[in-house]
């Protein structure tokens, strides 16, 4: 395959915009809560670059199922952007869930045809440390974790990881008040759920953010947090959620990726409320009217957004590999799905005060605690105090 030859500068600015698959014109609308910092245009995914950029890099996104309703997908969108933006020669590879697939997969794409390689999630990270260095010349994009860059190792990468104890933050907050609250489906027991898709830092951090949000709003607030063991068993994040749910929690928050549709499922069941993680789930299910308005929301990691910015960076000459960059919400790639279920579903009072916890965590005002840098036994303290 050769890259397009490809001409004329582009006429608008980038816009850190979501298009989410699914959406149709009678879908309701998203967006971030959290304002992207380059938003001076905005163009229209749905239709070809009229004026693509000259010096706009083809990318391929090896990943494992694009069509997750998470994170992958998020990716699976950015690719679409850049068609639309820049014009981008784009391809996605999809790997399903056998990590044995991944080195070969790599080696075998890593020829010289693409500008960009994109991966997603810390099950890459080894990989792409492995092969990177045979390719010397290939530049390569992984998003939710960071690389080693000691000596000069993965000169030809670019990291970026994700403050989702921000979002988790929020999160909380709002859980906290659908439990404290005479909405609907909510009991007079203050308890919220977290299913996590493995004990392990990454998620703990959402964790951790989760219940200082929830505190924030009351300290009495209880938080009941369960790990699948994976990311892909959505019959066990199922389960985890159904036992969440009958122990009196009004919400669960899904931090699981794929095993966290399970989630969602269980609160439909239960017909109780839920929070997604990564994409705008309640539109990722709008077909299901009763499972998208008990998605309040969903914690938003702007996968999309990231490759953007990364390939703006390049066109432009100021993207730095052999380095990482970690994006929250000052950066807008971490908010809340503001879209018209959460209008339609969520108090004004509560989107209010949402927002006004946002802008204080912007500002510095708030800091929000991390599992980064804690020990083990004080992240398994902090959630074990927070448990009923």
């Amino acid at each position: 395959m050769s890259k397009k030859i490809l001409c004329c500068v582009m006429a608008a600015l980038l816009a850190l915009t979501v298009v989410l698959a699914g959406c149709g014109a009678e879908t309701p609308d998203s967006s971030s809560s959290v304002p992207a910092e380059d938003s001076a245009a905005s163009g229209d995914a749905s239709e070809p670059a009229s004026e693509p950029a000259a010096d706009a890099p083809s990318v391929l996104l090896v990943c494992g199922n694009a069509n997750d309703k998470s994170f992958a997908e998020s990716a699976a969108n950015g690719l679409k952007e850049l068609e639309a933006q820049y014009g981008c020669e784009t391809k996605v590879v999809e790997i399903g869930s056998d990590t044995t697939k991944i080195i070969p997969t790599l080696e075998d794409v890593s020829g010289g045809e693409w500008d960009l390689i994109v991966t997603v999630g810390f099950q890459y990270a080894e990989p792409l440390a492995e092969v990177a260095p045979q390719f010397p010349e290939q530049k390569y994009l992984i998003c939710d974790t960071q690389m080693d860059y000691t000596d000069g190792a993965n000169a030809n990468v670019y990291s970026v990881d994700y403050k989702g104890n921000e979002g988790a933050f929020l999160s909380g907050a709002l859980a906290a008040m659908v439990t404290t609250s005479d909405m609907e489906n909510a009991n007079p027991e203050k308890m919220v759920g977290f299913v996590g898709g493995m004990d392990m830092t990454l998620i703990n951090d959402f964790v951790i953010g989760f219940i200082q949000g929830a505190h924030e709003i009351d300290p009495e607030v209880k938080v009941s947090t369960s790990y699948v063991g994976s990311f892909d068993d959505s019959a066990k994040g199922k389960e985890m959620a159904n036992t969440l749910y009958n122990a009196g929690c009004d919400l669960v928050y899904n931090g699981a990726g794929n095993a966290g549709l399970g989630v969602l499922d269980a609160a439909k069941e239960q017909n109780k409320y839920a929070i997604g993680t990564d994409s705008d789930q309640s539109l990722m299910f709008a077909d299901d009217e009763v499972k998208a308005n008990l998605i309040l929301t969903s914690q938003l990691k702007r996968i999309d957004a990231t490759i953007l910015t990364v390939v703006k960076g390049m066109m432009d000459g100021s993207l730095q590999f052999g380095s990482g960059a970690t994006f929250g919400i000052k950066e807008g790639a971490i908010g809340l799905a503001d879209n018209d279920y959460y209008k339609a579903n969520v108090s004004q009072e509560m989107r209010d005060k949402v927002a006004e916890l946002e802008g204080k965590v912007l500002s510095g005002e708030i800091v929000v605690d991390t599992a980064y840098g804690m020990e083990t036994d004080a992240i398994k303290a902090a959630i074990d105090a927070a448990r009923p």
